[in-house]
């Protein structure tokens, strides 16, 4: 059961060493000077990352998308790409060696389907800026970008999803060619978000917790086997996200860890086919390194392949 989960991953930031990437300041104080001294002191910090994910063999990573401070506002001037073009070299030549599939993720203020057209320009900014990123590293295409399809805005299903696939077909090829759809927790289940990829062929990131709040009505075995088809070979293995509910909160809350059950209920129902399991638990580093001695103590290794 255990040889289809080829890589764990968490996001960010590394706990077990107090170790981040997202080092910012306030608007106010955001100076070039000052922003070419977080963003110098963030990439180094990503150095050390790296180097952690080497001793403990992980090779799935989500970078922080606060690597570069402000770096979709219009207060960052800064050509952080050329001025810190070694920076880059170096960091993705590691990640290269190392064999790390790094990916983004924007946070909750990037809609595209919004009505706003303010925040859509925004939402636009700042996926031009991560896949830059990105570009920067010197990643391929398997390396993702996740996005949500967004809100209502008093609209329906379909005309939200529309709305969206209209936005998303206006970015620069590059930038959709890293992105990846993610079912959502509230309004869009895993099998309206096939809908988008039907569209504008981008794969699907299948979301366990979420569509445990926010499932579809098809058999989860069939969807899976829809979203894992969505993967091409230049897009790279299936990846999804795996969290567990946290006690008394609300639908879709991210626990401390990742329960071992959850893992095992996804492998019953998932294809024969090796996929990445991006954790989203609270503990980062520390739950990854939790769950895989007690998936190890299952008879459950990652496969590597």
């Amino acid at each position: 059961m255990g040889n289809r989960l080829a890589h764990l991953g968490f996001v960010a930031s590394v706990l077990s060493e107090n170790l981040t990437t997202s080092r910012t300041c306030r608007l106010s104080n955001a100076t070039p000077l000052r922003l070419r001294e977080l963003t110098a002191q963030n990439l180094a910090a990503l150095d050390r990352v790296l180097s952690f994910l080497d001793r403990e063999d992980i090779r799935l990573y989500r970078i922080s998308s606060n690597l570069i401070p402000f770096a979709s506002h219009p207060i960052n001037t800064v050509k952080w790409w050329t001025e810190f073009a070694a920076d880059f070299r170096h960091l993705g030549s590691r990640i290269r060696r190392l064999g790390v599939r790094v990916s983004m993720h924007p946070g909750q203020y990037t809609v595209l389907n919004s009505l706003s057209p303010a925040i859509v320009s925004a939402a636009f900014a700042e996926l031009k800026y991560q896949a830059r990123l990105l570009d920067a590293l010197g990643t391929g295409r398997g390396s993702k970008i996740v996005i949500h399809v967004g809100g209502l805005y008093g609209g329906t299903e379909s005309d939200a999803i529309a709305r969206f696939i209209e936005r998303a077909q206006r970015l620069p090829k590059g930038v959709l060619e890293r992105l990846v759809i993610e079912n959502d927790d509230r309004l869009f289940d895993a099998d309206e978000v096939l809908t988008v990829h039907r569209a504008l062929g981008i794969p699907v990131v299948f979301d366990w917790l979420h569509h445990q709040a926010n499932p579809c009505a098809r058999p989860v075995a069939d969807v899976l086997n829809d979203i894992f088809n969505t993967w091409t070979a230049a897009d790279g293995r299936p990846k999804i996200h795996m969290s567990s509910q946290a006690a008394g909160g609300p639908p879709g809350a991210h626990a401390n860890d990742v329960a071992v059950a959850d893992v095992l209920a996804f492998l019953r129902v998932a294809p024969q086919k090796p996929f990445d399991c991006m954790l989203e638990a609270k503990e980062k580093d520390r739950a990854l390194l939790r769950l895989r001695k007690a998936l190890r103590r299952r008879g459950v290794c990652e496969s590597r392949t």
